[in-house]
């Protein structure tokens, strides 16, 4: 079982890498807006948080919900939990 910290760890690592975006610009309440994260960057990031993990995730709803980091932490803990 992974735990919450390795696995924010690997988010964490995976979105500096596809948006490239600092790490310590990534609090848990940071806007994705405010972070420059477009549109790409998001298809980028989820694609490679898919890769990470083996998980599928819905690229129009996440887009949609997704607003903070820590809402792309969580969602992606889900997934990963879902999964099993």
């Amino acid at each position: 079982m992974t735990s919450d910290t390795e696995i924010r760890n690997r988010v964490i690592a995976v979105v500096t890498k596809e948006a490239m975006i600092d790490a310590d610009k990534l609090a848990p309440d940071a806007l994705l807006a405010d972070l420059n994260i477009d549109s790409i960057d998001m298809v980028m990031m989820l694609q490679g948080l898919e890769e990470e993990f083996g998980i599928y995730i819905p690229v129009e709803k996440s887009m949609a919900e997704l607003k903070t980091v820590g809402d792309l932490l969580s969602f992606i803990e889900t997934q990963i939990k879902a999964k099993g």
